[in-house]
């Protein structure tokens, strides 16, 4: 199972943030990454996504890496007005099913590199599509190289 979260910059902040999962391709807005107010006041003008997404993208490691058996983590990779997108993963010995989804939670509402609580208590989850099941390490590796490709 392929994963992978990428920037890809047409200046609009629109239709430039593109999620590979299981065969598919969401395509979603960077704007609010642009307006991420926990980046600090001193980062370089034209770099705020990039900032964003990278710190975003490390908290997923993380929360990946350090998930317990049984336990389970939401990735969020899309905010929009009205709506956020995520990722809805539950280990399960080497392996992590997957479950993508939705909340009402709004994008303006959270920051992107400074998740908190909502990437393990997630109000109002839709899932979207079947469960996708890959190894832990296939996962780590797919957002390791995402990290990369955005940097």
């Amino acid at each position: 199972m392929e994963l992978s979260l990428l920037f890809d910059s047409n200046r609009t902040g629109h239709n430039d943030l593109f999620l590979r999962f299981a065969g598919q391709i969401y395509i979603c807005d960077s704007y609010y990454l642009a307006l991420d107010g926990e980046l600090m006041p001193d980062i370089e003008k034209g770099s705020e996504v990039r900032v964003s997404l990278r710190r975003l993208l490390e908290q997923w490691y993380s929360a990946i890496e350090t998930v317990p058996e049984g336990g389970s983590v939401y990735l969020p990779y899309d905010f929009s007005d009205q709506y956020t997108a995520w990722l809805h993963c539950t280990r399960s010995g080497d392996t992590v099913t997957i479950v993508h989804g939705h909340t009402d939670l709004e994008g303006w509402s959270i920051s992107p590199s400074a998740l908190g609580q909502h990437m393990f208590r997630l109000p109002r989850f839709q899932p979207n599509g079947p469960p996708v099941q890959t190894l832990i390490s296939d996962l780590i590796e797919g957002i390791r190289k995402s990290m990369a490709q955005n940097a």
